[in-house]
């Protein structure tokens, strides 16, 4: 048989079984049955306990978990079973210092999902090497972040998010990074860029549960919400939905416009039990309007009193107030449950007890409380709201029944929110929504137009009060598009577009220009804007405005005679 040609002939390896007197590394450092809340959080650890250690492990085989499971579970550990042997692993051959070679390292560790548990658990952790680690090895071939890729990075984006509002160059950035690692939040993400670019001055933070994709927070301050709190920063007021999803808490800072109406300043959806929510919104409520930081006389909040030194905090000339039907509910609904009984009586004592006018007033009432209530009830109260009388009572209040003035708006916009809502939507879901409620058709949705007609009526020629009745009536209805453009407001309708100015007291529409007054464009953007829709022009040429605030409660033959 004919010889080949530059043949090489290379000897087999001498193949020699571990002997006992080998050199060997026992890591003291052990993990067994460590548990972990998600993939990335088992990387880091992992990366780290590495370091400390020197040891090179590698994915030897890995378990994905069906995408048929929930989808939240699938992206926080993505592996039903991960293991992890040493870089010399069984099946390889390692050579001894001598030359020869023996059998692979067996040390291993094997990492199982509990899906009960919701936790990752290190089920077996084989820590003995039959080989000496080299330092000098880990150093060559260690790279944190092996496991994980860009994620680890795209954590580190996350984890700062909160810090700072969103910003353009943060949405380009996440695009980059989760174009192929999460699809699902991609498409949020994408839709918040579509509402900056809708309302480029608008503030939007987003918030991350640390070091997993799952979204914490998202809060929104658009445009006119900055404007509104600039104007109406004199009494905040902070709410809090709890039952408008199972998964989701709403919160909402309202100011009072001056037409008497609530407004939205601030809106924040965050999972439930999220901590110093509040705090959150109110800095990001003063990081976005600085100057209201002293503006701010009076806060009406309707939860509990633990959140008042941070409120205090924040406004340190504002008078925190807690709103009185709220306390009232809360009170009824603790004397139910322990008195075991409802009689009239309790609810009407508890109303006059919040509506005494005077110190003494309190002081009379809390003594015939024990006529009314049973000693557990007045000792649960007297520990829990005797102290904080000042926050609810009458006596001590900024401004008589101004918090139940607001939360009658709350309650009628909850309504409104809940008509849109669908509790299986994502987070980013409901900001549309909200955002969409900021809009000049959804704020008119409530507005009684018949009252500001009743007292144009009064001071007005019937001609111009008929004009008025009709324009209200068409800005009301009207489907506007508003934009503040700094130097006027631009208004479309879908077919033109017109110009207000930013005193809103001229427009360029045709009814303007043949009457010089009231035209359905300037009541259209007070209404939007805030301002008065109760004012009179000081002269029919003249863009000088004569203006007062109208209110539902108000007389409104004082208002006559002021104006006039």
């Amino acid at each position: 048989m004919p010889k080949l040609k530059n043949s090489r002939t290379r000897a087999l390896p001498k193949i020699l079984p571990n002997r006992p007197d080998e050199e060997y590394t026992v890591m003291v450092d052990d993990i067994s049955e460590k548990k972990f809340s998600s993939w990335l959080e088992f990387c880091t650890f992992f990366d780290t306990w590495c370091e400390k250690n020197k040891v090179l492990f590698f994915k030897n085989s890995e378990d994905l978990l069906s995408k048929r499971l929930d989808p939240e579970l699938v992206k926080r550990f993505r592996f039903n079973m991960v293991c992890l042997v040493c870089k010399y692993f069984r099946g390889r051959l390692v050579q001894s210092s001598n030359g020869d070679y023996r059998r692979g390292c067996p040390a291993c560790i094997i990492l199982k999902l509990d899906q009960e548990e919701e936790k990752f658990i290190v089920r077996k952790a084989v820590l003995k090497h039959n080989h000496k680690l080299c330092p000098i090895e880990f150093a060559n071939y260690f790279r944190k972040g092996r496991y994980t890729g860009n994620i680890h990075f795209l954590c580190r984006i996350t984890n700062n998010l909160e810090k700072h509002f969103l910003e353009v160059y943060d949405i380009r950035r996440l695009k980059v990074y989760l174009r192929k690692q999460d699809p699902d939040l991609l498409h949020d993400i994408e839709t918040l860029g579509e509402l900056l670019a809708v309302d480029p001055a608008a503030k939007i933070k987003l918030a991350f549960v640390e070091n997993q994709f799952s979204v914490k927070y998202v809060l929104l301050i658009t445009s006119n919400m900055k404007s509104l709190c600039r104007k109406f920063s004199r009494v905040l007021y902070l709410s809090k939905l709890t039952h408008m999803s199972n998964e989701f808490d709403f919160y909402t800072v309202l100011c009072e416009d001056a037409n008497g109406r609530g407004r939205e300043c601030v809106c924040c959806i965050a999972k439930k039990n999220t901590p110093n929510i509040f705090r959150c919104l109110l800095l990001s409520l003063v990081q976005c309007v600085p100057e209201i930081k002293f503006q701010v006389n009076c806060l009406m909040v309707e939860s509990g009193t633990e959140e008042l030194d941070v409120i205090r905090n924040v406004f340190p000339k504002a008078k925190v107030q807690l709103c009185r039907t709220w306390v009232l509910e809360t009170l009824y609904n603790k004397a139910v449950e322990i008195e075991g009984f409802s009689y009239d009586s309790m609810w009407n004592f508890l109303c006059k007890l919040a509506d005494s006018p005077s110190p003494s007033k309190y002081a009379d009432c809390l003594r015939k409380m024990t006529t009314v209530f049973s000693k557990e009830f007045v000792r649960y109260f007297k520990n829990n709201w005797h102290p904080y009388k000042e926050l609810w009572v009458d006596s001590w209040a900024f401004e008589s029944n101004k918090g139940d003035v607001l939360r009658s708006f709350v309650r009628a916009h909850q309504q409104m929110i809940a008509s849109e809502l669908l509790s299986s939507w994502k987070i980013v879901d409901y900001i549309k929504i909200f955002y969409k409620l900021q809009t000049q058709k959804a704020e008119a949705v409530d507005f009684s137009e018949g009252e500001v007609s009743k007292h144009y009526r009064q001071i007005c020629p019937v001609e111009l009060a008929d004009l008025v009745d009709e324009e209200i009536s068409a800005a009301k209805s009207g489907c506007f598009k508003i934009q503040d453009s700094g130097n006027s407001f631009v208004l479309y309708d879908g077919t033109s577009e017109y110009t207000v100015s930013q005193e809103q007291t001229f427009c360029n529409c045709a009814v303007y220009a043949s009457t010089l007054s009231y035209c359905r464009h300037l009541f259209a953007t007070r209404l939007w804007s805030g301002e008065s829709l109760f004012f009179m022009f000081c002269d029919r040429g003249s863009d000088e405005l004569l203006q007062k605030p109208y209110c539902t409660n108000s007389n409104s033959k004082s208002i006559v005679t002021e104006i006039l």
